[in-house]
C-alpha cells in the first residue's frame, strides 16, 4: 500500500449476528475489505469501492494504481469465489460491501452520498448487477438510486459467463458460453431507474468476444429511458 495514506484492512461487511448462504467458514475468510484513506484527504470526500476481475472464480482485493493518491477513499473488496461458492453469492456479497460502505464510510471521512462503485471484468458485473438490480441493496435497507454513479469497466452485461457454465456444468466455463439476458443479466434490468453509469470497454479488436457490443447495447437500451444517464466509451488500442 502507498506510504502516504491511512488504510483499515481486514474488515469484516457481514456482522457475527446475520445469516448468511453457504459455508460460513468460508465466509469468515473471504468476505473482508479494506479502507484505503490518502493522507490529506478532507472530511467528506468521494469513495469508490472497487471489485476485482477474475471470471468471478479468482483474483483477490487490490487497488488499482491509478486510484493511488487520488481525491477519494478507496473500498476494495473480497467477494466469495466459484466453485466453493455458488455464483449468486458473490453477488449477495458485493451488495454486502456496498451497503457497508454506504452506512459505515462516515466514520473514515467519505461522503456516504458520494459512494461510487466500480470493477473490471468480473468486477466489472458485480458493479452492474448490484447497481441495476434494486433488489440486493433493498436487503439492506437502501436503494440503488442512494449510489452516486456506477463505472463498470469491461463488464459482461448478459448473464456471466461463470453463471451459465455453473448452471450448466457445474464446472468453470469460458467467455465463448453461448449469450444469455436473465435476471442474472445487467441487460435485464434496463427499465429499473439507477444511478448515473459510465461504462468503459477497450477496443473491439481486443477486447473478450462480444463485449464491447454488451455494453453498447446497454447503454443503448438505457437511454431509451430519460431518467437515466448514460455515458459509453470504448477506448482504441
Amino acid at each position: 500500500w502507498p506510504l502516504l495514506a491511512e488504510t483499515t484492512k481486514d474488515v469484516a461487511y457481514y456482522a457475527d449476528d446475520v445469516q448468511v448462504s453457504g459455508d460460513r467458514e468460508y465466509v469468515n475468510e473471504r468476505c473482508k475489505l479494506d479502507v484505503y484513506r490518502p493522507d490529506g484527504l478532507p472530511e467528506g470526500a468521494p469513495t469508490v469501492v472497487w471489485f476485482h476481475g477474475g471470471g468471478l472464480s479468482g483474483g483477490n482485493r487490490h487497488i488499482p494504481g491509478e486510484f493511488v493518491d487520488q481525491k477519494f477513499l478507496v473500498v476494495p473488496v473480497n467477494y466469495r469465489l466459484f466453485p466453493r461458492a455458488k455464483c449468486a453469492e458473490a453477488i449477495e456479497d458485493a451488495a454486502a460491501a456496498v451497503a457497508w460502505t454506504m452506512k459505515n464510510i462516515e466514520k473514515f471521512g467519505g461522503d456516504p452520498k458520494k459512494v461510487t462503485v466500480s470493477g473490471h471484468s468480473a468486477g466489472g458485473y458485480l458493479t452492474a448487477m448490484v447497481g441495476m438490480n434494486p433488489q440486493y441493496l433493498a436487503r439492506h435497507g437502501l436503494k440503488n438510486t442512494d449510489l452516486a454513479a456506477l463505472y463498470p469497466i469491461s463488464g459482461q452485461m448478459t448473464v456471466h459467463f461463470q453463471v451459465v457454465a455453473e448452471r450448466k456444468t457445474g464446472e468453470k466455463g469460458g467467455a465463448n458460453n453461448p449469450l444469455e439476458i436473465n435476471e442474472f443479466a445487467p441487460l435485464f434490468h434496463t427499465t429499473t431507474p439507477i444511478s448515473p453509469i459510465h461504462l468503459l470497454v477497450g477496443d473491439p479488436k481486443l477486447e473478450w468476444p462480444a463485449r464491447v457490443e454488451e455494453n453498447a447495447l446497454l447503454a443503448a437500451m438505457l437511454r431509451r429511458t430519460k431518467e437515466n444517464k448514460v455515458e459509453y466509451h470504448s477506448y482504441p488500442d
